[in-house]
């Protein structure tokens, strides 16, 4: 099974080739949860999105979902994911 800390990097490591914007972009991991059955580590960071509401800079969050057992890609999506939405 892979360990947290793995998990997170793995999920990184993901991003860039699922989500183009993501790359380089101040990238902050937001969240890390094992799912009750201990089959998925869920993954969520954020990163810079310039040009927001008054040229503020704001933040795009994308969820990694990783099988638990491997650390293989599950699924990714934009926004914050929550039990039962990957």
């Amino acid at each position: 099974m892979v360990q947290v800390r793995e998990a997170v990097q793995k999920a990184q490591s993901y991003l860039p080739d699922v989500f183009q914007s993501a790359e380089g972009q101040d990238l902050r991991l937001e969240g890390v949860e094992l799912s009750d059955d201990s089959r998925y580590w869920t993954v969520t960071f954020s990163y810079a999105e310039p040009g927001g509401l008054l040229g503020r800079i704001g933040r795009e969050y994308k969820t990694v979902k990783l099988r638990a057992e491997d650390g293989e890609l599950f699924g990714a999506r934009n926004g914050i994911s929550s039990s039962g939405l990957m």
